[in-house]
């Protein structure tokens, strides 16, 4: 460099490499922890699991799910509690395999310890880890109480592949995930475009959650869903309101739509949202509470 003029110009340049460098070393590290509790085992069971998969063949569901919970090697106690509670919502399992399962995993982390853990020796859990187990029996035993009393739905019906709800391609194309990581692709090169492409291979297709579901079908107006049931009020409209004109009036599109959720709301809901939203539709998002998922496991505890 001779000149002024030369390091201007390569100042911007010497930025833009800093900045890959800290986009490079957030997503190694991200890979590292994914890669380090076997993330994607977890991801494709409990979809297979809440999507209605394993269809009636409980036996081969338990089987599965017993396997990696009492796996030593595989996952911290919080994946596998979380896996035990997909377990619970997302089948018609018995109580007692319920039971069994969550038992199995308790003991063999007693006993066996898990791989992930900090600040315990191997085939031990540390104090917080057995802080975290406690709570999600705790977690665990209020959805039982929960599900035997019929207040929560099975979540296979409530989540659906979403290249079963879309055809063609666009902001219903099922492999949301897959998209993210093209546009990363294109914005570097190297170790970043190779770790981006390894990540959205391991986890594969995302689905529709039941929020998106339900926006998608009142945007849509499709028949025979959450549209016939739901109230459509014109604020154009003055004096009574006649819901059945309403329904039965020609509506303009949705350009704009707000979901709000009273209660617990998360980052994941408001990303599976994001897959309906296009350069036609703008959705935003918002909830009472915007809690992370040991957050939740810890307030189901407390619910107990």
């Amino acid at each position: 460099m001779n000149s002024l003029p030369q390091l201007i110009l390569f100042l911007p340049c010497s930025i833009e490499k800093k900045k890959l460098e800290v986009h490079t070393s957030i997503l190694q590290a991200v890979m590292n922890e994914v890669a380090a509790r076997d993330v994607p085992q977890f991801y494709e069971l409990e979809s297979s699991l809440a999507t209605g998969n394993y269809g009636k063949d409980l036996t081969k569901a338990k089987r599965d799910v017993l396997e990696l919970v009492t796996d030593p090697a595989k996952g911290n106690v919080q994946d596998k509690v979380r896996l035990v509670i997909v377990y619970c919502l997302a089948t018609t399992a018995p109580t007692a395999d319920i039971d069994e399962v969550a038992g199995s995993m308790k003991n063999a982390l007693e006993t066996k310890g898990s791989a992930v853990t900090t600040g315990a020796q191997h085939g031990t859990l540390s104090i917080d880890d057995k802080k975290k187990l406690e709570h999600g029996m705790r977690a665990i035993d209020y959805l039982k109480k929960l599900r035997s009393m019929q207040m929560i739905p099975n979540m296979s019906d409530a989540m659906q592949d979403a290249s079963g709800m879309t055809s063609g391609g666009g902001a219903g194309d099922p492999d949301m995930l897959s998209a993210f990581m093209a546009r990363a692709t294109n914005q570097a090169t190297g170790l970043l475009a190779k770790a981006t492409e390894r990540v959205g291979t391991m986890l594969g297709k995302v689905h529709k959650h039941r929020a998106t579901r339900v926006v998608e079908n009142l945007c849509e107006m499709k028949p025979n869903s959450e549209d016939e049931e739901y109230l459509y009020l014109d604020p154009k409209v003055k004096g009574d309101v006649d819901v059945s004109v309403l329904r039965n009036m020609t509506r303009a599109p949705v350009r704009d739509v707000i979901a709000f959720m009273i209660g617990g709301g998360c980052y994941a809901e408001y990303q599976n949202l994001q897959m309906i939203s296009d350069e036609r539709r703008v959705i935003s998002y918002g909830s009472t509470e915007l809690i992370d998922p040991c957050v939740f496991l810890n307030q189901l505890g407390k619910l107990a």
